[in-house]
């Protein structure tokens, strides 16, 4: 039986992917009594940096309890648990726009290769991406950063002395940003997000020591956090011509990243507030989504095909049965490839080369 707080973690995850979707999927206004609720699910971006900060704190949690910290394991593991239900992903875009457009579609090669690389962002809301997302799946762009902050995170965890990382790291995160001031392109928007998973590795060291979550224990990355904060404050200052270029400024540069950044700040302070408070209705609000955990990562990066764009159900001449049609089929696909499809496939490779999961 897993521990209550990793229980909680997977209550968060499972919460965060329906969010996602709903956000995706719903329509800003939505009236109930004369009220619009439709303001509770525009947080979406929020929802993505909640995944980034469970990553890293699962992430170093497994990496502590590994005995075996070689590449090969380390990056088999992280490519399989990634790429195996991408693949899905990528097949089933295809097999969609085939469907839509009745006969054999581009396949779009040069994105997919940009995808398969791990190189993809939102490129209508960031300057200098090297490839789009493919086709139209914005979610995939918190892969490409997931995917580096796993090497990152193996580059520094296997090279420096435990005392001096967490000081390594703030150093980069920092240098990361100040150059974004004046050049912001992938290499350094990665190693500035790394700031933000490391949040979720910190409370994992903490976790693994045993140790009680506290502000004063928090002081200090508070500090980096909001030195990060200042800068992209001033990257906003500097650059808020952009503002008027894109559609969505919010959620474009330079705004988006000074949001999730705060967001970030404000989700590691509920944290520890939340803990003192002994999670006083956690899981009456979440519990329920613990059941959603075990195939949540594929409701994330699935649902943009089977549900925010989708139309293979067009026929039907009602909104609200067309879309929970919609809503069901994709808990399915991704309860059939996360849970029943995965786990197979990932069991063959290890056992290919001989690794133990």
């Amino acid at each position: 039986m897993k521990n209550n707080k990793l229980a909680k973690l997977e209550a968060i995850r499972g919460f965060s992917a329906l969010y996602v979707v709903f956000f995706h999927m719903l329509p800003q206004k939505i009236y109930v009594f004369g009220i619009n609720i439709g303001f509770l699910f525009r947080f979406g971006s929020e929802a993505v940096i909640m995944f980034l900060i469970l990553s890293g704190f699962v992430i170093k949690y497994t990496w502590e309890k590994n005995s075996n910290k070689t590449f090969k394991t380390y990056f088999l593991k992280r490519f399989v648990r990634i790429y195996v239900p991408l693949l899905f992903i990528f097949i089933l875009a295809y097999v969609i726009k085939c469907f839509a457009e009745g006969g054999l579609a581009n396949p779009d090669v040069k994105t997919l290769l940009g995808n398969l690389l791990m190189l993809q962002d939102v490129i209508s809301l960031k300057p200098n991406v090297i490839s789009a997302t493919y086709m139209g799946n914005g979610v995939l762009w918190s892969l490409s950063y997931e995917w580096w902050f796993y090497m990152l995170f193996f580059l520094l965890s296997s090279r420096v002395k435990s005392t001096k990382l967490n000081k390594y790291v703030n150093i980069i995160t920092v240098i990361a940003t100040i150059s974004y001031l004046f050049y912001p392109f992938i290499l350094n928007r990665i190693v500035m997000y790394f700031a933000i998973w490391w949040i979720g590795v910190r409370f994992a060291e903490t976790y693994l020591n045993n140790k009680t979550y506290t502000f004063s224990a928090i002081k200090n990355y508070t500090y980096i956090l909001l030195i990060i904060l200042g800068l992209l404050g001033l990257n906003l200052y500097i650059n808020f011509e952009y503002t008027k270029t894109y559609k969505y400024p919010l959620v474009a540069f330079p705004f988006v990243e000074l949001r999730h950044f705060t967001f970030a700040f404000i989700a590691m302070f509920t944290g520890v507030l939340w803990n003192k408070l002994n999670w006083f209705g956690f899981d009456k609000l979440f519990g329920i989504f613990k059941y959603i955990a075990p195939f949540s990562y594929v409701i994330y990066i699935s649902h943009h095909y089977l549900v925010v764009e989708a139309s293979y159900l067009s026929f039907i001449n009602n909104k609200i049965v067309e879309y929970t049609l919609y809503f069901l089929l994709m808990l399915l696909f991704s309860y059939l490839v996360e849970v029943v499809f995965y786990p197979k496939i990932k069991k063959r490779i290890m056992s290919y080369y001989a690794i133990n999961f």
